[in-house]
């Protein structure tokens, strides 16, 4: 994942942008539903999940909701405020927008999440999605042990992670 990381810096510094900073990174079992959100992060932040072989199957969903919002004449921020996705109403408004897929879990795989949320007015707008994950089978016995990194825009500013607990991410096997 750290290796992915550095492609996506160097890939984003070819094409003219700042490159990436690592803002946080996780690691924890996760076998409850969640609802759509967001990872709390900057504005501009992109999250890695590394999803570890498990026998707990789960399904992944992301939901557009900035084209959610342009289909209900609104914006992201009035979308929000009208239709919270954490709630059954504002979960239904974005099935449409709305891609899931199981996760595979005999194997790793590790999957790139835009979790941006500019303003409609900022110049990047590149607006990410919210996602969940829904835990077909939670299994007491097992683990679903899932890496988390966030990286964002290398700009003034930008939250950095202090390089010792990048390595510690690197050779960890315990959990948050």
């Amino acid at each position: 994942m750290l290796a992915l990381v550095a492609g996506l810096d160097r890939a984003y510094r070819a094409a003219g942008g700042s490159g990436f900073v690592i803002e946080r990174l996780g690691r924890f079992d996760q076998q409850v539903t969640s609802r759509f959100h967001r990872d709390g992060a900057p504005p501009g932040s992109i999250i890695l999940l590394g999803y570890e072989s498990t026998t707990v199957q789960s399904l992944f969903a992301a939901a557009d909701i900035p084209r959610a919002a342009r289909a209900g004449a609104l914006s992201v921020d009035g979308f929000l405020a009208s239709y919270n996705p954490m709630f059954p109403v504002g979960e239904a408004r974005l099935r449409p927008f709305t891609t899931e897929f199981a996760v595979p879990n005999r194997e790793p795989v590790v999957l790139v999440v835009n979790n941006s949320l500019y303003p409609a007015d900022h110049q990047l707008r590149p607006s990410g999605v919210f996602h969940k994950a829904t835990i077909l089978a939670p299994d007491p016995a097992a683990r679903r042990v899932i890496n988390s990194i966030g990286i964002t825009p290398d700009v003034a500013g930008a939250p950095t992670l202090d390089p010792s607990a990048v390595e510690r991410f690197r050779f960890r096997d315990d959990l948050d």
